[in-house]
């Protein structure tokens, strides 16, 4: 930076889904909410995402910045105490801070008994009931609902059809951001208005093109959290899983970005010929990304399922310091020009 004093800029925030690996989300968001020249005036999430944009929505509608950030941090140390009520074995995590393969292994061993028997949805609503609490303690929806609020667009999959249904402001409830991370597997799925619902991931991860026709800001921030490509391809039963989630789960991200930049390229900066709102939204938009590829790799995929505190601090710590560097590179071009190199990881 060189000291140019720099304007306030609105912008749109797309917060991928990642269960507990959600802190890196958390880290960036809080480091983002301490620039006050950065103006987050819409909000989009899947899953985890959901969490961290409805909370922050809900924290800048009430409080502000700082309200937005006391919220987020209370809502992960509330994650943590219940996971920790549900599953003590968790805290024993805390005594292992750098997750590695052998840790999950372990902890497969050492809870063989359960694992051996088919998993079954309806053993996650304990879960399921303490994350809706959780969410109560933590969204202001009356607050999401007043015209001042971040616009927000949280995704759910229709469990029946697959389409993506995307839940506003005014809809947005307990049901709809439980639903937004109901995996499966291992929660029972949500019913909201008739239809049962599974994690929005599925469909949209975050939802991008809601966000962009109707935010009507021109900077869009991506926040992911789950890696692209890996080094290896795995090939033991234990992790083979594991990456065929990731791959599905990033499948839809990489599919909007496509199409997002292949019209972006068709247009090459020309003005739309034809008054369709989202194309003129498309050709205005101005794509960044913060990620940490490198970083997010070595975090074994399993330990997005237990949330120590120790877990949620380190991811926390790298996504505040990795939206730190994001801002000293490219604060200046926002407003200006798009600073995400999506052909080089999406095409």
């Amino acid at each position: 930076m060189d000291g140019t004093t720099l304007n306030t800029v609105k912008v749109d925030v797309a917060l991928q889904g990642g269960g507990a690996h959600g802190a890196f989300t958390w880290g960036v968001l809080d480091r983002l909410l301490t620039d006050q020249t950065v103006d987050i005036t819409a909000i989009s999430g899947a899953s985890a995402g959901a969490m961290n944009a409805a909370v922050a929505a809900s924290g800048l509608a009430v409080g502000g910045r700082e309200g937005a950030r006391r919220s987020l941090a209370s809502f992960w140390e509330a994650v943590n105490t219940g996971a920790r009520t549900l599953a003590p074995l968790i805290t024993v995590f805390d005594e292992f801070p750098n997750w590695t393969s052998a840790t999950a292994s372990w902890f497969n061993l050492l809870s063989g008994a359960q694992l051996s028997v088919t998993p079954h949805p309806t053993n996650g609503r304990p879960a399921q009931m303490l994350l809706e609490e959780i969410v109560r303690d933590h969204v202001d929806f009356d607050a999401l609902r007043h015209a001042s609020a971040p616009r927000l667009f949280i995704s759910a999959t229709n469990a029946k059809t697959g389409a993506a249904r995307i839940f506003r402001n005014d809809d947005v409830s307990v049901d709809a951001l439980i639903a937004s991370a109901c995996l499966p597997m291992s929660f029972p799925s949500v019913e909201i208005d008739g239809e049962d619902y599974w994690d929005g991931g599925y469909s949209a991860n975050p939802p991008l093109v809601q966000l962009v026709q109707e935010s009507g800001n021109h900077d869009l921030i991506l926040v992911t959290v789950n890696p692209i490509s890996r080094r290896r391809t795995p090939s033991s039963p234990d992790k083979i899983p594991d990456r065929i989630s990731e791959l599905t789960f990033n499948q839809t991200l990489t599919k909007d970005i496509r199409a997002i930049t292949m019209l972006k390229a068709e247009l090459d900066g020309r003005p739309p010929v034809c008054g369709v709102p989202f194309i003129q939204a498309i050709a205005n938009l101005r794509m960044h990304e913060i990620q940490n590829e490198l970083a997010m790799r070595e975090f074994d995929p399993k330990s997005k399922m237990f949330p120590s505190w120790s877990l949620l601090t380190e991811l926390h710590g790298l996504g505040s310091e990795t939206a730190g560097d994001w801002l000293g590179t490219h604060r200046g071009a926002l407003g200006v020009e798009s600073t995400a190199k999506l052909e080089d990881r999406y095409l």
